[in-house]
């Protein structure tokens, strides 16, 4: 059972706690991005890095999202770029 001053402690700082929260995930969002672009970069040059991350069966389902992700992303880069050069 809560009391009112726990209850009212609470209500006071759902919005402080919910911050937080996203701060932390966004935080460990940049890490797993960071930690996947140096996968995806790695594995390009690496047939022994890419070998690993394709055998195994949910290794490779992640690697290939990953890879599409990464593929719209540097098309989305050469698009810009080749409308900033056409203008």
């Amino acid at each position: 059972m809560e009391t009112p001053y726990i209850k009212s402690l609470r209500e006071k700082y759902a919005a402080t706690i919910k911050k937080a929260i996203a701060k932390e995930n966004a935080k460990l969002n940049s890490i797993y991005k960071e930690f996947s672009l140096n996968i995806f970069n790695e594995a390009q040059s690496n047939e022994n890095l890419k070998e690993i991350l394709t055998s195994h069966s949910k290794i490779n389902e992640s690697f290939q999202k990953l890879l599409a992700a990464f593929s719209q992303s540097h098309q989305i880069k050469d698009l810009e770029s080749n409308t900033k050069d056409n203008k």
